[in-house]
């Protein structure tokens, strides 16, 4: 869980809305509380404008045409939707594949346990980024296959955080803190005379014991674990496997940092530390263990992970 430190602050503005099945919370330094509200508004009115366009549960939205597309059928994207779906591919080529938006029909057998242990007989092929064609000269994207089912839940969140920090930066707010739900935070600049802002990850299983602290200053955080997602699907495999507890990414983007936490959850630790020695811009924490007393050495730790400081 990733926290936001106890702090007394002047001028701290907070505010809270439910979208996306969690709740989004803004906070804002300002002399002005009522400018700070509208612009928090304004970011959450936005905020839901995204829920309209990436959710696959509600009729007539982006990922709604797509999954209900005909194979070749172009089907025209709002901007955002377009954004997240070409973030989402290029992350899938970054983590060869462990993260895959296209994977939705896999995670309803999941949900449904008796679908899930049937044969899983040409389902390899009905996901993956060679079955879509994205054209960033109109935002339309064609199916390769009819069977692909788009899910923006493992990036979506993160998005939107990004996208919140944004529109703040516009409203000339250029000291603040997103999060999103408790699995990706995103901060602006830094409170007061602090060198950031102070957050706190604690240990999934335990959450009283804090693991380490952090003062992030125009980064995202973002957390994936066993306990927030039941099925983080393992494309390689079809099966919800886990090789650890927990994953944190931090890195400037909270879309990446929110989509490799996930695929984070599915990779070998030395394929972790090597990603982030290739990819020297996001660097991870990972848990080992289901430990409810963390040690350090139940942490696998990227080189340069914010400079944190821990507590274990």
């Amino acid at each position: 869980m990733i926290k936001l430190s106890n702090i007394n602050s002047n001028n701290l503005h907070h505010f809270a809305h439910e979208a996306m099945a969690t709740i989004f919370e803004v906070l804002i330094q300002s002399e002005n509380k009522n400018y700070a509200e509208q612009a928090a508004q304004n970011v959450f009115a936005e905020i839901d404008n995204l829920e309209d366009k990436f959710s696959r549960f509600r009729s007539n939205t982006d990922i709604a045409k797509i999954n209900n597309s005909k194979i070749e059928e172009e089907i025209i994207l709002s901007f955002e939707t377009f954004e997240c779906i070409w973030i989402a591919k290029n992350i899938y080529e970054m983590t060869n594949g462990l993260f895959d938006i296209t994977t939705g029909n896999i995670i309803d057998k999941w949900k449904n346990k008796s679908e899930a242990s049937q044969s899983s007989n040409g389902i390899y092929s009905d996901f993956g980024n060679d079955k879509f064609i994205l054209n960033e000269n109109d935002y339309t994207i064609r199916i390769l296959n009819d069977k692909v089912s788009f899910d923006l839940g493992g990036i979506g969140k993160g998005y939107a955080v990004d996208l919140a920090a944004k529109l703040l930066l516009e409203w000339d707010l250029e000291n603040a803190l997103i999060h999103g739900g408790g699995s990706s935070v995103k901060t602006i600049g830094k409170l007061d005379d602090k060198n950031g802002w102070p957050v706190t990850i604690s240990n999934p299983i335990n959450y009283e014991q804090i693991i380490a602290r952090l003062n992030l200053s125009n980064l995202s955080l973002s957390g994936s674990g066993k306990q927030k997602h039941n099925h983080i699907i393992n494309p390689k495999t079809l099966l919800p496997n886990y090789n650890r507890t927990a994953a944190w990414v931090l890195t400037e983007s909270a879309a990446i940092s929110d989509a490799v936490s996930t695929a984070f959850m599915l990779m070998d630790k030395n394929e972790i530390l090597e990603f982030c020695k290739i990819n020297d811009y996001i660097n991870a924490m990972i848990i080992l263990n289901d430990n409810a007393e963390l040690k350090k050495h139940d942490l696998i730790i990227s080189d340069n992970f914010g400079g944190a400081e821990f507590f274990v």
